[in-house]
Order: structure tokens, then sequence, then C-alpha cells
């Protein structure tokens, strides 16, 4: 009797859940996917990577990264990324990038493909930044390559491009593996190909996402999630939706 009760549990876990409610899951650490959210929901979500130095001090270094972002109609997103750590500027600890998101086609929706873009203000490095992205589940899988123009820290208003690509795969509802790589087209001295892998969590019940991550890239602003450096660095994101109207409007009759 428990084994037929336990049956459909198993085919719970092992049915690929819904994209919007899941967003770590369909994305790895360093692209978002461009990824809108749902309208009427505030999202905040925290990325804390760490490395240590080498022997005798072993000290341990934390590179956070903050999110918060509003999801708007016709699948759209404006919001923030914050980091307290960042090293893109000689002399800039702190890292700004202002956003705002638009993914005018979606295969929830009935298109072939997810296509998004994003265009931002980052702070450090005193320019625009834009991104457009193209995505498509297969199967099990989904596939994102992405193509970036950024503001050159170092020059001021030249121009560096960037090309991403990566990769989800679902293990069930509630588990999914990922990766992806970027890099910039003129990388300066120093700079590597960025790269991530996590696993990616759903949290049974609730609207969080936990993402267990490795990569080389400091920071998730498109700046920073396009340059690689030497140290691997070892950490976590944690999504946190608050839907405004379980607070506010109207409530629908039982």
């Amino acid at each position: 009797m428990r084994s037929r009760r336990s049956l459909p549990l198993l085919a719970l876990l092992l049915v690929p859940g819904a994209a919007a409610a899941q967003s770590a899951l369909d994305r790895p650490p360093n692209l978002s996917g461009d990824w809108t959210g749902a309208p009427g929901t505030l999202y905040f979500h925290f990325v804390h990577r760490f490395d240590a130095t080498d022997a005798p001090e072993r000290k341990v270094g934390n590179v956070p990264t903050f999110l918060l972002a509003a999801g708007l109609p016709h699948r759209f997103l404006a919001g923030l990324h914050y980091s307290t750590n960042s090293a893109l500027v000689p002399g800039v600890p702190n890292e700004w990038e202002l956003l705002a998101r638009w993914a005018p086609l979606a295969q929830d929706a009935g298109a072939p493909v997810d296509l998004g873009g994003q265009v931002g203000y980052n702070n450090a490095a005193e320019g625009v930044d834009a991104e457009l992205s193209v995505a498509r589940r297969v199967g099990i899988a989904r596939l994102l390559v992405a193509g970036r123009t950024l503001t050159n820290p170092v020059e001021g208003e030249d121009r560096q491009f960037a090309v991403a690509g990566g990769a989800t795969v679902r293990l069930g509802t509630y588990v999914a593996l990922a990766g992806d790589v970027a890099t910039v087209s003129d990388r300066a001295p120093g700079e590597r190909v960025a790269w991530s892998a996590g696993v990616q969590l759903a949290i049974p019940y609730t609207p969080h996402t936990l993402s267990l991550q490795a990569t080389n890239a400091m920071v998730t602003t498109l700046q920073g999630s396009s340059r690689g450096t030497d140290d691997v660095r070892y950490g976590f994101e944690f999504t946190i939706p608050l839907t405004l109207r379980r607070y506010f409007g109207r409530r629908e009759a039982p």
C-alpha cells in the first residue's frame, strides 16, 4: 500500500514544472535569459560568492550581488543590480546596474523561441550596456545564447562586444543542472573566459529557488558576468518573489 501511495509523489518529482514559478531552474548562474517574472511581483535575489586566500592567512572573501526588481505587464521588468565588492574599475568598490528587460516572444505563449532583451546603465563603467538573448526548450534541456554590447570600463565611450551561451537540464520538478560561458571580444590583460556551473533547486511548496554554484566571475551584472578571473569562487543564489496581489487589491470570493 505504501508503494502505491508513493507513485504519485515519484511522478511529480520526475515531471518538469512551470518555468514562471521556478526562475533559477531555467537559467544558469551567469545568464539571466532576460526573464521578466510575473506582473505585480517584486523580486529580491541575493548572490554570494566566496573565495579564500592561500596559507597561512586563508582569508575568506565574499562578493555579494543583489537584484531588486518588479515584474510589469506585457512581459516587462525593471530594477537594479547592486554589488558591494566589485573590481570592475579600480577605485570604484560599489557597482550599480539600473536595468529594464522585455521579452516579446515566449515559448509558453506559442512562439518558437524565448526572445528577450535588456538595456541598463552601469555606474562603474559610466555607460550603457545591452543584451539580446534567445532561448529554446528542447525536452528536458533549455538552451540559451546571448549577445552583449558593453561600455569599455577603461576607455570610457568605446564599446566592447561579448557573446555568451549556456544550458539547463531538468532532472525533475525540483532539480536542474546548469552551466554557461561568456567572453568579451577584446579581453584585457588578466581577464579570462567567464564560466559558471550550478545545481539549481526549487524549494518544495514555496516560490523560492536556490542555486549552488561555482564560477570565475565576480558579480552578475552584464559587465561582471562577461569577465572571468583566475580565481574560482563558490557560492549560492537565493530568490525571493513577493506577490503583491496577495496583500493588496480585491480578493476573490471563496
